[in-house]
């Protein structure tokens, strides 16, 4: 009797000292979001216009493609980019070739200025809420004698003029001395204060409604002299006070203005800008470049690859030609971002997209006479989309923006997998998330999201969804699905996708995420009603401890076993 009970003594002892059995990690729920494509989609996608390009398609018959119904009309002229904000209120310009800091662009100047900068000298621009001040180092200074020290004044930049193309019935372009619309010369005084995340863009005139026409071919432009505007002479120059060479101030805007139509390099960003950069205050101090349409498109970052078919080059430079002249139309200002258009300065300039800013010069896409709202993206997943889908605006008044396939040889094919826990932080769902729905558009893009859970349903439209996740783009599926760890939650770029110009609506906005959930813990995870086998996670040094031990139980369990069931029992008494 005493030899039975030894070994379950032992059992007992070695399980007290082992514990339980380590409980299996319980998987995360997640939603994986299989997608195509980049950017909101809609009018021209890159991939698309470069495909086609390959193919042999012209440059009017990829316009026709992306902006159906349209003609060419011409216009050109100056456009305003914001290109630095300084929290500091200070920001420095150097002059590689020279040039001179006025606070006014030509005409009569304060005392003390202009302050003349010599070749590689630099200059401090400072705003402190009611003056700027100019400091000047690495040059030698002196306060100008005249307005414009003995060099050629930069005439303002020529007012943006456009000639109105003939609807698509005739595609007949206007003659030299039909009716055109021209803006007022931009004035000298500051400008209203304007933030580069969302910039002032003016709209057609109000009521102005857009009727859709008959889809016809793109003509091509015959050479029609591009009207322009005279201006009379700057007014008389009045020598300035003497002033320290060194520092001047004024409660006017500053403006760099380089020799030789030479260009203004701000170190801060890495960058040089053709035409002239003046500094603006009414909030944080911001940098503005004033620059010639022409130069602008030189200057741009959307197309790096010189290997474009030209036809795709030129098909991008009517396109963002149009789209900055109707972004400035009535005085607003470009940023430099995708949100408007890339734009990178002289040092992104190369002679393939040269050339195809020199073959298109002048030329823009018109509707009934009026500019175009000439968006585009860089992949569209082989199919456009329309203006809800991609900006949460009505089409009527874009008739020229459809959706429609087009092809391409790369739709752009991603994936985003996201843990439900961070799903419902980031679209502000206070539950347990427990299901995902998608109701889609025209061209398969989501336009809304409905997320449920355990505080019932909550619908998002399908572009704040996928800024809210930080996607690249809104044409995606949704499923299911358990991983054995949580995926890292995913980034967001805060909305950074171009807008429509003129449609405040349309302008991305910035996406405030809402704070960070705590860790998933196994009781939470396991409560979520999705049931996906996931597999097991590598078992820590804890894990795998416990699992030896358990091991060395079982066996040494057996053994005994088995030398209980071996040895013969005694016969009782």
């Amino acid at each position: 009797m005493p030899d039975v009970r030894r070994p379950v003594v032992i059992l007992a002892s070695a399980a007290a000292l082992v514990g339980p059995a380590p409980a299996r990690a319980a998987a995360v729920p997640v939603v994986v979001i299989d997608g195509k494509g980049h950017g909101h989609g809609v009018g021209m996608a890159q991939d698309g216009a470069l495909w086609m390009g390959r193919r042999g398609s012209t440059t009017a018959q990829i316009l026709s493609q992306f902006y159906p119904g349209t003609t060419l009309g011409r216009g050109g002229g100056e456009v305003s980019v914001g290109v630095l904000t300084s929290p500091a209120d200070s920001a420095v310009v150097r002059f590689p070739d020279g040039g001179e800091v006025r606070d006014a662009r030509e005409g009569n100047q304060s005392a003390g200025f202009p302050m003349r900068v010599a070749a590689g000298g630099q200059a401090r621009l400072r705003f402190d809420g009611r003056q700027f001040v100019v400091e000047v180092a690495g040059a030698s200074l002196a306060a100008a004698a005249t307005v414009h020290n003995g060099n050629p004044p930069v005439a303002a930049g020529t007012p943006g003029v456009v000639a109105a193309a003939a609807g698509p019935a005739t595609g007949v372009l206007p003659r030299p001395g039909d009716a055109v619309t021209q803006q007022e010369p931009p004035p000298t005084t500051e400008p209203p204060a304007t933030s580069t995340t969302a910039p002032g863009l003016i709209l057609l005139p109000p009521g102005k409604q857009l009727v859709p026409l008959p889809t016809g071919p793109l003509l091509p432009t015959p050479s029609v002299p591009q009207p322009t505007t005279t201006t009379g002479p700057p007014a008389p120059s009045v020598p300035p006070a003497p002033g320290t060479g060194r520092t001047a101030s004024s409660p006017r805007p500053l403006w760099a203005v380089p020799s030789g139509g030479g260009a203004v390099e701000v170190p801060e960003l890495g960058a040089r800008y053709r035409g002239v950069v003046q500094a603006v205050g009414g909030g944080p101090l911001r940098l503005v470049n004033h620059v010639d349409v022409e130069q602008y498109l030189r200057g741009m970052g959307e197309v790096r690859n010189p290997s474009w078919p030209a036809a795709s080059l030129r098909a991008q430079a009517i396109a963002a030609r149009t789209y900055a002249m109707r972004a400035v139309a009535g005085g607003g200002e470009l940023c430099d971002t995708q949100q408007c258009q890339v734009y990178l300065g002289a040092q992104a300039e190369y002679a393939a997209m040269d050339k195809a800013v020199s073959a298109t010069r002048g030329q823009v896409l018109m509707y009934r006479r009026a500019l175009i709202s000439a968006v585009y993206s860089s992949n569209g997943g082989g199919f456009s989309a329309s203006t809800e889908e991609g900006f949460g605006t009505p089409g009527a008044g874009y008739p020229y923006l459809r959706p429609a396939p087009y092809p391409t040889g790369d739709p752009g094919t991603w994936s985003v997998t996201v843990s439900l826990r961070d799903l419902a932080a980031r679209v502000g769902y206070r539950g347990r998330v427990s299901g995902v729905r998608t109701q889609t558009g025209p061209s398969g893009r989501v336009v809304q999201v409905t997320v449920e859970g355990s505080s019932g349903a909550r619908v998002v439209r399908g572009i704040d969804f996928d800024r809210a996740l930080g996607l690249r783009s809104t044409m995606f599926a949704v499923r299911l699905a358990e991983t054995a760890a949580a995926p890292p939650p995913p980034p967001t770029d805060g909305g950074a996708i171009q807008g429509l110009p003129g449609d405040p609506s349309a302008m991305p906005g910035e996406v405030t995420a809402a704070a960070p959930a705590p860790a998933a813990t196994a009781v939470d995870a396991a409560a979520a009603p999705v049931r996906v086998a996931g597999s097991a996670p590598a078992p820590t040094s804890k894990t795998a401890l416990g699992t030896l031990a358990w091991v060395l139980l079982m066996g040494t369990t057996s053994a005994i076993a088995a030398t209980l069931v071996g040895r013969p029992r005694r016969k009782a008494r």
